[in-house]
């Protein structure tokens, strides 16, 4: 698929004579690799247009192709003169050089982003692969994990993950143990690493992420063994119905019903959709505004997760490639 000839085809459709695309994440969708830090991408006619700063224009000129080209930018009000297809995210001090009968583009790129060709998909891949090797990392130390600090072992992790290829990581690294893993966001400290210890990770490569979670039981009571492995069967019980035409709502209540009597304490969404951004659609639950059904191409985590307030708490996370008959696991670490 070609998205430039999709979008342009699309604005076409809408009338929409110029559009202009200032998320970061956007313009790497279209380029589909990391774009410079100031770039603004513009859609006249049949092409797409990336302007940059002068000192970046040499760099970018290596992204231009057949109905992409690079120009340098000078002014606000060239970018915006005409244009009348925005982003609802545009900063408001940008409106005034915008036309009054403008459109907002952002719900068709979203449509576009839920699917990925087969370029995005090795991107996602080459991204969960990295994270995979920042668990085999954990897996590989984990004898010594009881002398390390959340801090230390989160620096770590993100060091494995860039000198394996990663950009950035793709959100805030999640490194917490004990009681700290009731709270499924929670942040790492200079605690020492004790009981049970909860990992939530992802890699970015040429803009594109990942995402995984694995729960390490250190000094598990039976209750903590007990939770885990209801999490884990939850996950595999999950795996069964994945597959194009499954609506998103169904997989999320196949797993809090599994869970019986725990279902109560899974206080988040079973999944989302990941690309550019590490949250993106579709969202994977039971009260989500709209009940998406899973398509071919779509790629999404499947995260179960269970929480016990002031004890302990498990989640398991994987990343999926949606087929039409199943799905292809693109993270691959042991748990």
């Amino acid at each position: 698929m070609d998205k430039i000839k999709v979008f342009v085809e699309y604005l076409h459709e809408n009338e929409i004579k110029k559009a202009v695309i200032l998320k970061k994440e956007n313009i790497n969708y279209f380029l589909e690799r990391y774009p410079p830090n100031f770039s603004v991408l513009v859609f006249e006619g049949e092409e797409g247009i990336l302007y940059v700063p002068k000192l970046d224009y040499e760099m970018a000129k290596k992204y231009e192709k057949d109905n992409l080209r690079v120009e340098i930018f000078e002014k606000w009000e060239d970018i915006f003169e005409g244009c009348d297809g925005i982003e609802e995210t545009l900063p408001i001090k940008f409106l005034k050089h915008i036309s009054k009968d403008y459109k907002i583009i952002s719900d068709k790129i979203k449509e576009m982003r839920m699917i990925k060709n087969k370029s995005e998909i090795k991107l996602i891949k080459n991204a969960a692969e990295i994270s995979d090797k920042a668990v085999k990392y954990i897996m590989e130390n984990l004898e010594n994990i009881g002398n390390k600090t959340e801090n230390e072992l989160a620096a770590e992790i993100e060091y494995v993950m860039k000198k394996n290829g990663s950009i950035r990581p793709s959100f805030d690294t999640i490194v917490i143990s004990d009681k700290k893993t009731s709270y499924p966001h929670e942040l790492p400290s200079n605690e020492i690493i004790k009981n049970i210890l909860l990992v939530d990770i992802g890699a970015v490569y040429e803009g594109y992420c990942s995402d995984i979670t694995r729960t390490f039981l250190l000094n598990p009571s039976k209750k903590m063994e007990e939770v885990y492995d209801i999490v884990s069967n939850a996950k595999k019980e999950v795996e069964k119905h994945l597959k194009e035409g499954v609506s998103a709502k169904e997989l999320d209540e196949i797993a809090r019903e599994f869970m019986g009597e725990y279902k109560e304490y899974f206080i988040h969404s079973l999944g989302h959709g990941v690309g550019v951004e590490v949250h993106e659609s579709p969202t994977l639950s039971i009260k989500a505004k709209e009940d998406v059904v899973l398509k071919e191409g779509m790629v999404l985590t499947i995260e179960p997760g269970i929480y016990l307030k002031d004890e302990f708490g498990v989640r398991i996370e994987d990343l999926y490639l949606v087929k039409k008959n199943g799905f292809k696991k693109l993270s691959n670490a042991k748990y």
